[in-house]
């Protein structure tokens, strides 16, 4: 099984002991989902296909509400596939991952662009995992 440190609001979370706190299974697939779709596309020099697009094709943009969430949840799919290959190779290096936290397939990605507020965007986002369970990831993000 693997972990990661857990991240909350952008900061390492301390644990009551001192701790840097770990995070695993499930809670570590919406973790690497969340830092997959936060990060822009090419920003880790190691792994330039990690990230999204998420911020660059909508920053601005005065196209249609619908077609504009329509171009998001794309890039949000993509990203969350990058993310599936990601942890194949991770897989075929013989690294102990738990089924909790692979992603087996991607079940709902909705995006709503608020019409107030064009750069506010509502984001949920449903994926399974491979132990068979439906995982939630809501996210707002305001670009």
């Amino acid at each position: 099984m693997s972990f990661d440190l857990k991240v909350q609001n952008g900061d390492l979370v301390i644990g009551t002991n001192g701790d840097l706190q770990k995070v695993i299974d499930t809670e570590k697939l919406i973790q690497d989902i969340l830092k997959i779709l936060s990060t822009p596309t090419g920003a880790n020099l190691f792994w330039p296909w990690y990230g999204s697009l998420l911020t660059s094709s909508a920053v601005g943009s005065a196209m249609d509400h619908q077609f504009i969430s329509t171009v998001v949840e794309q890039q949000i799919r993509t990203s969350l596939e990058n993310l599936q290959s990601g942890q194949r190779e991770q897989m075929a290096k013989s690294q102990s991952v738990s089924p909790e936290e692979l992603l087996a397939a991607i079940q709902k990605v909705v995006v709503k662009r608020s019409i107030v507020d064009p750069t506010y965007f509502s984001i949920v986002v449903r994926v399974v995992n491979k132990a068979f369970q439906s995982v939630p990831v809501p996210m707002n993000v305001s670009l």
